[in-house]
C-alpha cells in the first residue's frame, strides 16, 4: 500500500500540472472502487478550475475554485498517471480527467488500480474536517504537533505495542508497514516493545527517526516494492536505502547480526534483535 512518501510524491507532481487547470472532461469507465464513486463527480468536476493540491495522511486532495474537494486514496496498488496528451486506455485504468492549462496544453490525469481497493471521492471545502475517512486522522508527522508531551499523553493510557501504535492512523497519519519497521530500527526500538514503556528520550528518537526517514523516501520518490510507480512512470528508489524491510536473514547493517521478522497484527515487521532494545 503506498505510504506518506508515495502518496507525497503523487501530489507534488499534480501540484506541478493541476493547479489553475481547467476540467475539460471527466470520463469515468468502472466505478467499483472500494467505495462506489459518486454518479455526479462527472457533473461537480467538469469546467471547474483545480487549485494546488495537498495532502493529509495517505489521501490526495485536490481543492476546486468551486470550494469542492477531489479526494484520492490509491488503496494497495492504485497509480496515477500524467500524460501530456490523450494517450491509449489501458487495462485498469478506471477514471481519467482531462485537464488544460494556462498555456492552453491539455493533460490527461489517470487513475488506474488493478485490486480496486482505491477510492475517488468529492466534498465540500466546508467539509473537510468532517469525511468520514479524514475526521479521525491523527498528526502529520512533519507537523509541530508530533511532539513528546503529545505521544505521552496517548501511550500512557495504552499497552499496545510501538510497531502497531505507528500503524494506527488516530494517532499519526500516513505511516504504514514498511516505514514503521525503518522508524524504529533507526531509533533503535523494538517493534514489540509495549508504548506505556517509552522513556521521554525513546519518543523524542520516534519522532526525529520518523521525520528523517519519511523526508529521506520522499526526495527519492517513495519506495517501489511491487505497485508504486510515480506519475511520470518512474520507480520510487528509496528501496535501495531499507535497512531492515524485506531484509529477513539478511545482515544487519549495523551489528551482521541477521534481521529478523516477527509477526505483528498479521503483519510483517522487520527488525534487529541486538540494535533495538
Amino acid at each position: 500500500m503506498p505510504e506518506l512518501p508515495e502518496v507525497e510524491t503523487v501530489t507534488r507532481a499534480l501540484s506541478k500540472i493541476v493547479e489553475r487547470s481547467k476540467v475539460k472532461s471527466v470520463e469515468i469507465y468502472r466505478t467499483d472502487l472500494r467505495w462506489k464513486v459518486p454518479d455526479d463527480l462527472k457533473e461537480i468536476l467538469e469546467n471547474d478550475i483545480f487549485e494546488k493540491p495537498f495532502r493529509r495522511g495517505k489521501y490526495i486532495l485536490i481543492p476546486t475554485k468551486k470550494d469542492n474537494i477531489l479526494l484520492i486514496h490509491l488503496g494497495m496498488s492504485g497509480q496515477i498517471k500524467i500524460k501530456e496528451s490523450v494517450p491509449t486506455l489501458l487495462k485498469h485504468d478506471h477514471i481519467r480527467i482531462i485537464i488544460e492549462n494556462k498555456n492552453n496544453n491539455l493533460f490527461s490525469i489517470t487513475y488506474n488500480d488493478p485490486r480496486r481497493f482505491g477510492y475517488v471521492d468529492y466534498l465540500n471545502k466546508r467539509d473537510l474536517k468532517k469525511h468520514f475517512l479524514l475526521k479521525s486522522l491523527g498528526v502529520e508527522p512533519f507537523s509541530e504537533d508530533l511532539t513528546k508531551v503529545y505521544l505521552h499523553n496517548i501511550f500512557k493510557k495504552k499497552t499496545t505495542n510501538i510497531k502497531n501504535a505507528l500503524l494506527d492512523q488516530k494517532i499519526i497519519a500516513g505511516i504504514g508497514n514498511i516505514y514503521a519497521s525503518e522508524i524504529l530500527f533507526k531509533a533503535k526500538i523494538k517493534p514489540h516493545r509495549s508504548v506505556n514503556s517509552l522513556k521521554s528520550k525513546d519518543l523524542e528518537l520516534i519522532i526525529n527517526s520518523t521525520k528523517e526517514i519519511l523526508k529521506k523516501s520522499i526526495k527519492k520518490g517513495g519506495t517501489t516494492i511491487k505497485d508504486h510507480k510515480q506519475p511520470d512512470g518512474k520507480l520510487g528508489y528509496f528501496k535501495q536505502d531499507l535497512a531492515v524491510y524485506g531484509k529477513e536473514n539478511k545482515k544487519c547493517i549495523g551489528c551482521k547480526n541477521l534481521i529478523e521478522v516477527s509477526i505483528i497484527s498479521n503483519r510483517s515487521t522487520f527488525f534487529c534483535d541486538y540494535c533495538q532494545k
